[in-house]
């Protein structure tokens, strides 16, 4: 990639002259500098501006002549506009201008966002709707393409482009476009979406699963993340994706995944997976059996909800609970911490009948330790979440003389989640032969009970 400067790169962008590398590139930029997203909105803004003035100015080819000339003596984006521009700019004061390229969907982060009412968020995002919520749980927020941010979305919902962040292990929200492809996010993931003619995503971080209707011709849905692009015609798939690597794993039909720091290519078939973390040659590898048995591996700092901490020569590598307030229960404060499941093989841990979990960990204070688990279908979508603490009302937690404990949760005393009961006859009844997605521990006495962390273990049945 050339070493390009940000309004350089905005505006190549805005001439449609970026490539991949560069995309990135500018994503990066506008996605962590509140001055880059400034700019980036200022220029758009500009462009489209001049371009509906030079639209407006076709019948007076000497207006148009001179703003062109203008626009080309100008020392940038940000020089003065010529009177001719400046009166039309003064006219359409009222409108608010839409930017001209739908990479502004894909950085539409929450930095920098201006909130808006909820009432009126909600029939914004309504106007030109591509898709509608059939699905949610857990710790939302969604923020529509205008920049209005919306805690109380429902079932039902039409929506028109935007970004929705899951911000907790029991999070979970289900997307269906007009042309009936779903897309499904868990856990604490941020995907932004748009369909200007083309559907194109982006997953800056978390898990996806979709089921894909076969898509027009020359017009593959897209997805984004930060180390691959997703070229999808129609299929099922799943797509966890973090700051260093993209792993994806196909149930039906093809992907096309290409890796964008060398732009190698590789097609992954159904029963497939590939994941881009590595210097070796990008290739599709064969999903091995299912396996039944996990164990955490903390000390590899995972992907997670909580604060990491690394092993001392006292105590193993830990992940600590931090405050959550449930959208529900506003006056309520959860510590807690969750995992996301993946093995380095890309087996699907499936859980069994009379399987065991076993939370070992440390607590400061005497606490319930509160404990979940996540699962999806075989094809990647959303099957429930369920609880292992709420058929028996759960003791305290024993700990040592250094406060740490070892509990265990039985899978045949799983109940199904109240976050996900009001949808109890769609979902699955038991966790029983679903995979393993997520798992979460957490505590309520009304404040901070030092809640860690150190192991999580699903044992399979008649293994000790």
């Amino acid at each position: 990639m050339s070493d390009l400067n940000l309004e350089e790169l905005i505006d190549r962008h805005l001439r449609g002259e970026l490539d991949a590398a560069e995309q990135e590139r500018l994503t990066e930029l506008i996605d962590t500098s509140a001055t880059a997203r400034q700019d980036f909105v200022e220029q758009a803004q500009w462009d489209t501006r001049f371009a509906d003035a030079l639209r407006e100015s076709r019948q007076s080819p000497r207006d148009a002549d001179l703003l062109t000339a203008d626009r080309a003596k100008a020392d940038g984006p940000w020089a003065s506009k010529p009177t001719f521009l400046r009166l039309i700019l003064a006219a359409a004061a009222v409108v608010i201008v839409s930017l001209s390229s739908s990479l502004i969907y894909q950085l539409s982060y929450p930095q920098g966002r201006v909130p808006g009412n909820n009432i009126a968020a909600q029939r914004a995002v309504s106007d030109e709707s591509i898709a509608r919520i059939t699905g949610l749980s857990g710790s939302l927020i969604w923020t529509g393409d205008r920049g209005q941010i919306v805690r109380d979305v429902k079932i039902g919902t039409e929506l028109a482009g935007g970004t929705i962040e899951g911000m907790a292990p029991d999070s979970w929200f289900e997307l269906q476009f007009n042309d009936g492809s779903t897309v499904m996010i868990s856990g604490t993931s941020m995907l932004t979406f748009a369909d200007l003619g083309q559907k194109r995503l982006r997953l800056r971080e978390g898990r996806l699963s979709a089921n894909v209707t076969p898509q027009r011709v020359g017009k593959p849905m897209l997805i984004h993340t930060r180390s691959a692009v997703l070229e999808v015609l129609g299929t099922q798939f799943d797509v966890e994706a973090n700051l260093a690597s993209t792993m994806l794993n196909v149930s039906e039909g093809k992907v096309r995944l290409r890796r964008l720091s060398d732009g190698s290519e590789v097609d992954v078939p159904a029963k497939h997976h590939v994941t881009t973390d590595t210097d070796d040659d990008l290739l599709s590898v064969l999903v091995p059996d299912s396996v039944h048995e996990w164990k955490s591996q903390l000390h590899l700092k995972p992907e997670n909800y909580g604060k990491w901490q690394p092993a001392t020569k006292q105590q193993p590598a830990s992940l600590k609970a931090i405050p959550l307030i449930p959208p529900s229960a506003p006056h309520v404060t959860l510590y807690l911490a969750g995992l996301s499941i993946h093995r380095s093989d890309g087996s699907p841990v499936v859980v069994l009948p009379r399987s065991k979990f076993v939370v070992r960990g440390r607590l400061r204070s005497k606490a319930r330790v509160h404990f979940g688990i996540r699962v999806m279908y075989p094809n990647g979508e959303f099957a429930g979440m369920f609880r292992g603490d709420l058929h028996e009302k759960q003791r305290l937690a024993a700990v040592d003389g250094d406060g740490r404990f070892e509990e265990v949760y039985d899978l045949q005393h799983f109940t199904i989640d109240p976050a996900v009961y009001d949808r109890r006859d769609e979902l699955a009844a038991s966790p029983d032969g679903l995979i393993l997605d997520g798992v979460w521990a957490f505590t309520y006495i009304g404040g901070p009970s030092g809640l860690e962390i150190t192991e999580v273990e699903l044992i399979p049945p008649g293994k000790n």
